[in-house]
């Protein structure tokens, strides 16, 4: 069977007809799947998600923080009032001498203080784990993250603390998702 170009020409004016009466305006595209977001078995790379068949989660990548941001690599330099900062050296001073129950007081009274400084929240995680109240110490750790805003110094010493509490915990899998965390972070901060 051999076609000409005279039969081609009204063939394609008839297929060209039918697409352009399925066309809808410009740059919209119509379907009929419900509108929300799409929902994929299988979690694409660098979004995080669960891996199928296995319930291992995979963390959301790293956001690499504006470094050139200055942002307080400790208490003192956050901005702290000179209340806040007395606090928080007498809890690091009964931290270290045995007695996390007093660094705690001192802590939750800096907090009552100041009750947006992560520096404080991270410290009271840090007591938490002294005094083997893993979940607290994972959940105020967060708090610190949340009220960081991108501060990768703190983030990556959160971090550490979350892994340290899910490894007591016995949660051994979260402790590596956490701990690898800390690693990217670090790796952000350190110069190469």
């Amino acid at each position: 069977m051999s076609f000409t170009l005279p039969r081609l020409i009204p063939a394609a004016f008839l297929l060209g007809g039918l697409l352009a009466g399925c066309a809808t305006e410009q740059g919209q595209i119509e379907t009929s799947a419900p509108a929300g977001p799409a929902i994929s078995a299988t979690p694409q790379p660098g979004t995080g998600g669960v891996i199928p068949g296995t319930g291992a989660l995979i963390p959301p990548p790293v956001v690499t923080p504006p470094l050139s941001q200055k942002y307080p690599h400790t208490i003192q330099d956050s901005g702290a009032g000179p209340a806040v900062l007395s606090l928080y050296r007498k809890a690091q001073d009964a931290r270290a001498a045995g007695h996390p129950d007093q660094a705690e007081e001192q802590l939750e009274r800096a907090r009552r203080i100041e009750p947006r400084n992560p520096f404080i929240w991270q410290a009271l995680a840090g007591t938490k784990l002294d005094l083997k109240q893993y979940d607290q110490a994972e959940e105020f750790a967060n708090r610190s993250n949340d009220l960081a805003r991108g501060n990768p110094w703190i983030e990556n010493g959160n971090w550490r603390l979350i892994a340290t509490a899910r490894q007591q915990r016995g949660d051994s899998g979260g402790a590596v998702q956490a701990q690898n965390r800390a690693d990217d972070i670090a790796r952000l901060l350190s110069p190469e």
